[in-house]
């Protein structure tokens, strides 16, 4: 088998594997950036305040869904609606023992 077979042959099998694995790595590592932020702005764990203020501006900031990594555009990639979601997390800052229950299930 030529290099320029197995390449092709590699590629078409990892495209294949792509559509058929109903989880790709990215929604994850988007995933990940969200909870991270939850986690700073919220969690019991002791943070530098300018991590949690730095989390809780990027949470509640303007919504700007075209910019890449933007709480928006991370929101709106993982298919959830970001005022939706910024309403929600406006809520638990009145109710922390809820929010912690909740960090827990990302942990």
């Amino acid at each position: 088998m030529s290099n320029s077979n197995a390449l092709n042959r590699f590629f078409s099998d990892e495209d294949e594997g792509e559509n058929q694995s109903p989880v790709k790595p990215e929604r994850n590592l988007l995933a990940a950036v969200l909870a991270r932020a939850i986690c700073d702005a919220f969690g019991t764990a002791h943070c530098e305040r300018h991590v949690v203020r730095s989390a809780r501006q990027w949470l509640f900031g303007k919504l700007t869904p075209k910019e890449p990594f933007s709480f928006a555009w991370v929101a709106l990639h993982l298919d959830l609606d970001p005022i939706s979601l910024q309403q929600t997390l406006r809520t638990y800052e009145d109710f922390p023992d809820e929010i912690q229950e909740r960090l827990t299930l990302l942990r």
